[in-house]
This record gives structure tokens, sequence and C-alpha cells, in this order.
């Protein structure tokens, strides 16, 4: 398959790792200040010091470099944050002790949508229409973030804390539709605070577990109002 037609770059070599990585880091940099009409291979050569010859070498063209700094953005933004839940989620021994780290799960949906806003989430969704690779290269990668918050569920659930009638891939799924749901309220006229937002979205996604509605955590968020 050449390189255009892949979804990212796989290459062998350390060097060739750190080529591509800079070409992307670059390539995304512009994306997100100007959109795709600003990935200029010329450009991002030169800020790079990466031969125009090698860019094409590992993307095969500019779409194929666009298309790959498309899913280093989705993957690289995400997949921090879910290995961040299941570092925190391994620790956690019952409802209660998840409720009681309730700042510490505020702090990461802050953390969650500056690095990642979910408009930019959703344009890179929206930008795979008509695009069957770009639209491969996504779902692949989705599908890597589900199987790894499953994971997490399904740790979870051994341990008694998911609900029993609740299968561990979809609750990833829904939680992950939280995530990607916050763009919603971006593009209100008049959107909600983020702290209502987030209230709200960890309300949602503590009754996936058992014995939350008797936490006092849960009664104080009903009554900070």
């Amino acid at each position: 398959m050449p390189n255009s037609q892949k979804p990212a770059p796989q290459p062998k070599q350390a060097r060739a790792h750190e080529t591509v990585d800079a070409v992307l880091i670059a390539a995304s940099d512009a994306m997100r200040i100007g959109g795709e009409a600003a990935v200029r291979v010329q450009e991002i050569s030169a800020q790079t010091k990466v031969s125009i010859g090698s860019i094409y070498h590992h993307f095969g063209d500019r779409d194929g470099l666009i298309r790959a700094a498309y899913v280093h953005t989705f993957r690289t933004a995400i997949q921090s944050d879910i290995d961040r839940v299941k570092r925190f989620m391994s620790r956690m021994t019952s409802a209660k002790e998840m409720a009681e780290h309730y700042d510490e799960m505020l702090a990461f949906l802050n953390h969650h949508f500056e690095q990642f806003p979910a408009r930019a989430r959703a344009n890179t969704i929206g930008s795979t229409t008509g695009r069957p690779l770009l639209r491969d290269a996504i779902i692949a990668v989705q599908s890597e973030l589900i199987t790894s918050l499953t994971e997490v569920m399904t740790l979870l659930k051994e341990r008694g804390i998911l609900k029993k009638h609740l299968e561990p891939r979809a609750a990833a799924v829904m939680t992950l539709g939280m995530l990607h749901g916050r763009v919603i309220a971006e593009f209100d006229s008049t959107p909600v605070q983020d702290e209502q937002w987030n209230a709200s979205m960890l309300t949602a996604f503590s009754g996936l577990f058992v014995g939350t509605d008797e936490l006092p955590i849960w009664n104080r968020l009903a009554n900070q109002n």
C-alpha cells in the first residue's frame, strides 16, 4: 500500500520516528491555527528542517500529511487522558472512594477540555465526510480508545463498582460520548458555564456505579446552588 493510502506512517527506525513526529507536530499546529489550508509542505519543510522529499516519502502527498495530522491530534489528546483515567481508577476500590476524589475528577475535566476542546474533536470527525481513508483512520483510533477505556470499566466491574447490568464496553462508549457531547454546549447561543457542565457530567457518570445515589458528595452537588 503506498504511503498516501495509509492512515499514518509507521517508521521502524528511531530517526524516522523523530522526523515523522516533528512534521506531524508542525502540521497539527498549522491546522489548529489556520485549518487545512495552512498546511503548506514547503513551509513545514523549512520549519522542521526535514526535506520535502522526506516528507513525501513518509506521508505520500499533502493529503496524506493532513490525514496523519488529524489522527495524531485525535489520538494524542485523548489517549493521554485515558491513561490518566486508567491510573486513577486502578486505585479505586469502591464508588465511595471515587466520590471522595470529586475535586480531582473535576480538575481532570477542566484540563481535558482546555487541552482538546470538544469543537476541535467535532471538526476532526466532521472532516471525515466524503474522505473514506480519513474516516477509517479515525475509526481505528476511536476503537483503540474505546478498548483502552473498556479495560478500565472491566476492572471496575470485577471490583463490583460498575453496575452489574452494564456491559463494560457500552459504559466506555457512553463515557466517551459524554466527553464528545461537550461540543453541544460550545455551539449554544447561551452556553452553560464550565462548572455547570462538569457537575452535570460527573453526576451522569456517577450513575454507572453501584451505590452512588446514597453518597454525600452527590447530595452536595445537588444542593450547592
